[in-house]
């Protein structure tokens, strides 16, 4: 009985924030985050779940762009709401109950950028809502940090190479 009243009681909405330092600019950071057909490069979710499949709709980036999942845990879809030039927005629906917002903002230092995440959900199954969204929050709170080391590690692997083909090119111009 306490726990049935407890679940009553626990709040149903939930918050995760997250941020990493890249060391790239913005233009090369963005497009791995507003094309969702990039996301494979370094979203966690098929580490997290392998039973996870993904369906990237057309036009698979900017506002509108929808991404679709189906895995043994449920299913869901996201979509990109509205971009600014610091901002982008995201609507995420789990298994068509609980309902997330997501902005992923850029903030410039120096020769850097603070990628910062932030979810905003809730979950509207009666009297679990509570405990589901302390699980919710767990999960999201660890795959989150795990996807934003994920994205530095490919945003700063592609800036490398991007420097290598350019010396190599300029060496092979004979330009110096």
């Amino acid at each position: 009985m306490l726990l049935l009243v407890l679940g009553l009681v626990l709040p149903q909405q939930y918050q995760v924030n997250k941020s990493i330092i890249i060391q790239a600019e913005q233009v090369i950071i963005e497009p791995y985050i507003n094309d969702f057909s990039k996301w494979q490069l370094w979203s966690p979710w098929e580490a997290v779940d392998p039973s996870i499949i993904f369906d990237v709709s057309n036009p698979s980036s900017g506002v509108g762009a929808h991404q679709f999942w189906q895995s043994n845990w449920g299913f869901g879809e996201m979509t990109i709401t509205n971009i600014t030039p610091s901002t982008i927005h995201l609507n995420i629906l789990f298994n068509e109950e609980h309902i997330a917002t997501g902005t992923i903002n850029f903030t410039r230092k120096a020769n850097d950028n603070l990628i910062s995440c932030t979810l905003l959900g809730e979950v509207t199954t009666p009297i679990l809502g509570g405990y589901l969204a302390l699980i919710s929050q767990y999960i999201l709170t660890n795959t989150v940090e795990l996807g934003l080391n994920n994205l530095k590690t490919v945003v700063q692997l592609q800036t490398i190479q991007d420097i290598e083909v350019k010396n190599d090119n300029t060496s092979s111009t004979g330009e110096n």
